[in-house]
């Protein structure tokens, strides 16, 4: 596959298939908070837009590893850099078919968020309202719905909300898609400082973390807390929804270019850490 050794391919498809659940799981916890501004209750949807996240998070436990034994097999010759950079480009394009496929499952769940909402609201806590419903499991098809264009092309205006904090969105995905990955790069670059590189994570992801919770959230939360409000149209909601998935697939695909660059900067870091404590 594309001149890649026999050896790579498992752990490339092991790691990509989990990269891609979690990046579903990410893109519709979208869908969570307009859910919450369709059915009126926000603090209750972002509730559950927490446990979809931490869900999803669990998938690192598994894949982290994974590409994390890429620098080892280079170490020993295994692999060479440009089949690692390779790889893990491979491994982003998964994320971004996980953005796709979040996009198209984005109706049925929201449909199936809000039937949560009022089950969880009823029930009083998550457990119980878990049971409620695998005990009707059956009744999960009325509430699928396929994606069609005739649905969405009437939350496709732009000028119905702020413009400049989806722009930072794709660079906050962008970060966030490769900021491990990038410190893979890093220490598969040098040996020398591989292990500070793959602790370096922290400078990549963070850039990703202020400008989420800085730039991005606050304008974000606004729009939902006047949808909620009255102050806005609830198709607001959908609107803000609908772009964020298209920042989120623009990010990704930005992190595929920007891998090399941003694996030179945590080796430049890690080589500056190194002299500074030498």
């Amino acid at each position: 596959m594309l001149n890649l050794p026999p050896e790579i391919l498992r752990p490339l498809f092991i790691a990509g298939i989990l990269l891609g659940f979690m990046s579903t799981i990410d893109t519709l916890a979208y869908g969570v908070r307009t859910a919450g501004v369709l059915s009126k209750r926000l603090a209750l949807s972002l509730a559950l837009f927490n446990v979809v996240v931490t869900f999803s998070r669990m998938g690192n436990l598994v894949q982290a590893p994974i590409i994390g034994n890429y620098p080892d097999k280079v170490s020993r010759g295994v692999y060479t850099t440009a089949e690692v950079l390779l790889a893990l480009r491979i491994n982003l394009l998964f994320v971004v078919g996980g953005v796709i496929i979040g996009a198209l499952l984005m109706p049925s769940f929201i449909n199936l968020t809000r039937r949560g909402i009022a089950i969880v609201e009823r029930r009083g806590s998550l457990p119980p309202a878990v049971l409620h419903g695998l005990l009707r499991i059956w009744r999960l098809p009325l509430y699928l719905r396929a994606p069609r264009t005739s649905d969405i092309m009437p939350y496709l205006d732009l000028q119905a909300i702020p413009r400049g904090f989806l722009i930072f969105n794709v660079f906050v995905t962008c970060f966030y898609s490769i900021g491990v990955m990038s410190t893979v790069m890093a220490a598969s670059l040098d040996h020398n400082v591989a292990a500070t590189s793959i602790l370096l994570s922290g400078i990549v992801n963070g850039i990703g973390t202020l400008l989420l919770f800085i730039i991005v959230d606050p304008p974000a939360a606004i729009i939902v807390d006047q949808c909620i409000a009255g102050i806005r149209p609830e198709g607001h909601a959908i609107t803000l929804n609908v772009f964020l998935v298209c920042t989120r697939l623009a990010g990704t695909l930005l992190g595929i270019a920007a891998l090399p660059l941003m694996a030179r900067y945590v080796l430049a870091v890690a080589h500056w850490v190194d002299a500074f404590l030498t």
